[in-house]
């Protein structure tokens, strides 16, 4: 028998996690069919392409009670589809005729399928397996040209990290997917493990090696003794409408949320479109164009901003001559 008020609680965090209705649905059916365990599927958007994310629930062993724990994050690197489209897989039967094995929208998932054959198998992406267009083959265990743009995909394994969820309480979808791009996420309810709350800007180490559990360990910036003040750095910029506090609200949740935040500059009397993104380590916004490419940020700051700049630097300059007696 259901526990609708299990349901209802897993139901609320999923929704406060940034999950789907389709993965609320999905989860309750799997918990009316009586399965004790099992995974859910869902996929956010991010800056490089979609972001794989496998949900894990169980049944405890003492009650009737399911748990939401963990999830898992996946990101492929250096290829896409576009919405509707999925990998088809085709290797031979027992009778040697070539046949689908396997249809899914996860790049991994694909590669890992196509390499079981060492002899001849194909591999193509489409809406459909009838319009489908050949990606690689491999023909009597030889293969074939991989495609320019997919050869860091097939060379490179996906990117994962597992995020771990507290009664609901834990790095959103879209937070998560992220964090798998580089950027930094600010939460606000962050546990010590003396259990002492705190705030702090999050960031994955993904220079270093992973742990044994394989996860990429997590930088915290803490707020405010860290010191890195968005609120101020933005307004080192003439944003336009950042006298407006519900868009300079807007701006603020976003960077925080690890998004990057599109923006108008003034620059030489005319507004330009401008992408921002939090970087707490060094202190600073990193600035970028409409392509993506990155910008000089001393070009679109304010003219008084840069003149303190100078001043400071002079006067550390006068400094270290007076120590050399110069």
């Amino acid at each position: 028998m259901m526990n609708e008020n299990n349901i209802r609680g897993l139901k609320e965090e999923l929704v406060g996690l940034g999950f789907s209705q389709e993965t609320c649905d999905r989860m309750h059916e799997s918990i009316a069919l009586g399965i004790t365990a099992f995974t859910l599927r869902e996929q956010v958007q991010g800056l490089n392409g979609p972001v794989d994310l496998d949900l894990y629930f169980r049944q405890s062993n003492k009650s009737e009670y399911y748990y939401f724990n963990k999830f898992e994050v996946t990101q492929g690197k250096g290829w896409s589809l576009e919405e509707g489209q999925q990998y088809f897989v085709l290797s031979p039967s027992a009778d040697g005729k070539l046949e689908l094995r396997l249809q899914t929208p996860r790049v991994a998932e694909a590669l890992e399928e196509f390499k079981k054959s060492d002899q001849t198998a194909k591999l193509g992406f489409g809406r459909s397996l009838e319009d489908a267009q050949l990606i690689v083959e491999r023909v009597d265990g030889k293969l074939s040209q991989i495609p320019t743009e997919f050869i860091a995909t097939y060379r490179n394994p996906p990117v994962t990290q597992t995020m771990w969820v507290d009664r609901g309480r834990g790095f959103t979808a879209q937070q998560a997917a992220n964090l798998m791009e580089g950027r930094s996420v600010y939460r606000d309810d962050l546990m010590s493990q003396a259990g002492t709350p705190y705030k702090a800007w999050v960031k994955l180490d993904m220079d270093a090696e992973k742990d044994r559990h394989h996860n990429y360990a997590m930088n915290t910036y803490n707020d405010p003794s860290y010191g890195f003040d968005l609120r101020s750095l933005l307004g080192s910029y003439q944003i336009n409408g950042m006298e407006n506090r519900t868009i300079s609200d807007g701006i603020l949740a976003a960077l925080q949320n690890g998004d990057r935040a599109l923006v108008s500059i003034e620059k030489e009397g005319k507004l330009v479109p401008v992408y921002l993104e939090a970087t707490p380590r060094f202190l600073q916004l990193n600035l970028y164009n409409k392509e993506g490419k990155a910008v000089k940020r001393e070009e679109y700051q304010k003219q008084l901003v840069q003149q303190v700049g100078k001043e400071k630097t002079k006067h550390q300059k006068q400094s270290v001559n007076r120590q050399m007696g110069i």
